[in-house]
């Protein structure tokens, strides 16, 4: 004879990986990726990628520069600025600290600017640079 087991930590995971499938859609585009990670990867427009880890995290800020929304994420060495359209969910994620992956698509690719968060561009600075043109 043998029985069936429900095991609650296969629930919460299989919870967690279809809540992480439905949070990442964005008419077909992956713009973030959430999960549980130490580091946050940038994905830059050439395919170029970076990551930090989220103990070198210091603070961010989310403004608008040129009617595009925008957000800058101080880390310990580096300062990095992604811009795009409805990124308020993105910037409560990152205070959560729960993004693994940010990526920048083409502006081309846009389809609507409704409620989904776009993200256009991602630029990583050194800090050293960024207080040397002061």
């Amino acid at each position: 004879m043998s029985q069936n087991y429900k095991f609650k930590s296969l629930e919460i995971a299989k919870a967690s990986q279809k809540k992480e499938i439905d949070e990442t859609k964005n008419d077909g585009f992956k713009t973030y990726e959430i999960g549980e990670s130490k580091t946050i990867d940038f994905v830059l427009l050439d395919g170029t990628r970076q990551n930090f880890p989220y103990s070198h995290y210091l603070t961010s800020w989310l403004g608008v520069e040129n009617e595009e929304r925008v957000i800058k994420i101080f880390f310990a060495t580096h300062m990095v600025t992604v811009k795009g359209f409805c990124l308020d969910q993105l910037y409560n994620r990152i205070l959560k600290q729960e993004l693994k992956r940010i990526s920048a698509n083409k502006i081309r690719y846009e389809i609507t600017r409704n409620d989904n968060t776009y993200i256009t561009n991602i630029v990583i600075q050194w800090k050293g640079s960024v207080s040397e043109k002061k």
